[in-house]
């Protein structure tokens, strides 16, 4: 479990209490609004993604790309890894080139139909879009213009 919306009501022993204080619940939910907010936008074959059914999944998304951007920082930081030969992308480029690479599929009209419904995970692109607009290092690697879809002034965040 994680700290999205469900997995912060655990406890370290995986046990369901409240170990919270009133203050962090109030501003973890107002902060997760956000998320709920953003996705919901999010549209695809006329149909739009349900923010509030695909909210933990999100923010474990967002999470997710932070927390091992941070690690890949970490070893990166202590070795010279070369470029690749003929492709014009810096090491930090490749990395989130990769994380989009993982949501990379082909999909219908009709499993997106369904899934809006029923699939608390947002379809494949926006686990990627959403993620990288909300993150200001993908923005740095890019040299994304503030303000530009993909480095909008609001980002969602939680920690």
């Amino acid at each position: 479990m994680g700290f999205d919306n469900t997995g912060q009501q655990y406890d370290k022993d995986g046990i369901f209490t409240p170990w919270w204080t009133n203050n962090s619940v109030e501003n973890f939910i107002e902060k997760q609004g956000c998320f709920e907010t953003q996705y919901s936008q999010y549209e695809i074959f006329g149909y739009n993604v349900n923010g509030n059914l695909t909210l933990g999944e999100n923010i474990a998304d967002n999470g997710g790309l932070e927390t091992s951007y941070r690690a890949y920082r970490d070893i990166v930081s202590t070795t010279t890894s070369p470029l690749l030969p003929n492709v014009n992308y810096t090491q930090d480029q490749l990395y989130f080139i990769a994380f989009g690479q993982v949501w990379c599929s082909l999909l219908t009209e009709s499993y997106i139909q369904s899934s809006t419904k029923l699939d608390p995970h947002s379809p494949g692109p926006f686990r990627v879009i959403g993620a990288v607009q909300n993150s200001a290092e993908f923005a740095n690697a890019f040299k994304c213009k503030a303000g530009a879809p993909m480095n909008p002034s609001n980002k969602c965040t939680l920690w």
